[in-house]
């Protein structure tokens, strides 16, 4: 998607204007704090100021900081000020560059099989466990023994009376052992008994988690929605915790399409910095030297895409039971100018995203990726631009105009397929509607060709629309055709109908109670 395409983006001037506010503050800072040094300079030390350089034309401030013309030590605050800036701006590129690479990366497992607990025994603490003392614990040690006199250090003096202080010390233990011992066996009784209990609540809580985690297993293979909205929440809030960064995630599941909606909050677009350096301006400011606003929206768009992808396939990766066939991703981001704005929306289905790499290894590609699925960027995330999300997701059966391009269609070609119209063909899909190809299983419908269309707008159908479907079943040879609508036909419409017996009309009611009785769910509105 090209800038021209997009419309104008914001000027940079605004989006700097946090920036200059700041500044200004900050100029207003030094003029105070640099005010006594002035009137110093032009008073007594007027003259040695002006022989120095720092009055006349430029030269060095008394921090060695360049000055400015008339400016004296005032230059060189100006300039402290713009190098501190400026390592304030590129520490913020450097977290940017960060957060990109973190979000290139696989995120953690959060499966089933990732989430089940083993149990593994404790040993027996020192306290369960009595022994008399033993004579290893208090033999001193003989020392170094020579092969010129191998039992000189055993016959000396200072060993022998370590050795009798050693027995006498083992014998006074062994005495009190000996006086204690029923107290202590009972005491580690105790605590082997209490240690036995605790490890045996140990492993009867990891098999009941893992229980209820096969549980959980089952109501997930059985497409129960909480189920499913636990499971994939779990797997985005690992994913979306980042050293620094939270990207919270809302996560409905349309039980009727197998389809998650997600809700992704993204960082807001000042996590680009809006300037690439700061300088002294030939007025005496400090001014912030602008990063391009092409640059600006590139970068955006690279850590929006990464943070998308990286939510899409902790996704595919927690749905080891394969209860996903879509994903619609809308991606949204506060700011102070917009509020809560959805910034990005995709609208993915599970073919789509397995057909390539979800973190590639450049920035760049990560767009391109995005990009092939079907997805709308904001034109201008700074101003905020908003587009409309693909699907809105909500508890209670979907209505038509909630569901994405991609789940209608889906819904569709599952609908007749089940009422047997084999061998899917799409021809053409937009927003609200849809035409395909399908062939006849010869009991449902006769073994031929078949036109389908389907749509879900315009609510009221009128006679020229089916005269074009009627047109298209002559033009292709096929052997029927099915307008179907979510809304109703008007008479002229069921007229004009009427004239091609080949065509069957279904209208909202009717779509509805087919869905029912063949995908044994229910669609609102």
């Amino acid at each position: 998607m090209d800038e021209d395409d997009e419309g104008p983006l914001t000027p940079l001037d605004q989006l700097l204007r946090p920036a200059e506010v700041a500044i200004d503050s900050m100029n207003s800072l030094a003029d105070e704090m640099l005010g006594p040094l002035r009137e110093r300079g032009s008073g007594h030390g007027g003259a040695a100021m002006a022989s120095s350089g720092q009055g006349g034309q430029g030269g060095q401030g008394a921090n060695g900081l360049p000055g400015r013309p008339g400016g004296g030590v005032a230059g060189g605050g100006r300039a402290y000020l713009a190098q501190q800036y400026t390592e304030v701006a590129e520490d913020a590129e450097q977290r940017l560059e960060e957060l990109l690479a973190l979000a290139a990366e696989p995120s953690p497992a959060v499966d089933f099989d990732a989430l089940r607990r083993s149990y593994e025994p404790r040993p027996l603490p020192a306290e369960a466990l009595v022994e008399p003392p033993r004579w290893a614990d208090y033999a001193p040690d003989p020392g170094q023994v020579s092969s010129a006199a191998p039992g000189r250090p055993l016959l000396s003096g200072p060993y022998q009376q370590r050795l009798a202080d050693a027995r006498l010390k083992h014998q006074r233990a062994l005495r009190e052992y000996r006086h204690q011992e029923r107290d202590l066996r009972a005491q580690a009784e105790q605590a082997r008994l209490a240690h036995e209990q605790e490890e045996q609540q140990r492993a009867r809580s990891v098999r009941e988690y893992n229980e209820r985690l096969e549980g959980y297993r089952k109501s997930y293979q059985e497409g129960h929605p909480a189920a499913v909205e636990s499971v994939l929440e779990r797997a985005l809030a690992a994913a979306g915790r980042l050293p620094g960064l939270e990207v919270p995630a809302r996560v409905s599941y349309r039980e009727l399409t197998r389809t998650a909606v997600v809700d992704l909050v993204l960082p807001g677009p000042a996590v680009v910095p809006a300037a690439l350096r700061f300088q002294v301006a030939p007025d005496g400011g400090v001014e912030a030297v602008p990063r391009p606003r092409r640059e600006c929206l590139a970068r955006y768009r690279q850590l929006t895409a990464r943070l998308v992808l990286r939510a899409l396939d902790a996704l595919l990766a927690a749905d080891t039971e394969s209860r996903l066939d879509g994903i619609v991703v809308n991606g949204r981001a506060v700011t102070a100018e917009a509020g809560e704005s959805c910034l990005v929306t995709v609208d993915a289905r599970r073919e789509d995203l397995f057909a390539g790499s979800l973190l590639p290894d450049t920035d760049a590609e990560a767009v391109d990726r995005l990009k092939a699925l079907t997805c709308v960027l904001s034109a201008d995330p700074f101003a905020p631009v908003p587009v409309p999300p693909f699907a809105i997701g909500r508890s209670g059966p979907p209505a038509p105009e909630e569901l994405s391009p991609g789940e209608f269609a889906a819904l569709i070609a599952e609908l007749f397929e089940q009422m047997g119209l084999e061998e899917w063909e799409p021809k053409l899909r937009g927003k609200d509607g849809l035409l395909a190809f399908a062939q006849g299983d010869g009991r449902g419908f006769s073994a031929d060709t078949h036109v389908v269309f389907a749509a879900r707008r315009p609510m009221t159908v009128g006679a020229d629309a089916v005269r074009d479907v009627a047109e298209v079943i002559a033009d292709e040879g096929a052997g029927g055709g099915v307008w179907a609508t979510t809304g109703s036909f008007e008479a002229d419409a069921v007229l004009a109908a009427a004239a091609c017996p080949e065509l069957r009309l279904i209208d909202g009611g009717e779509l509805r109670a087919l869905v029912r009785a063949h995908l044994g769910a229910e669609l609102g509105g």
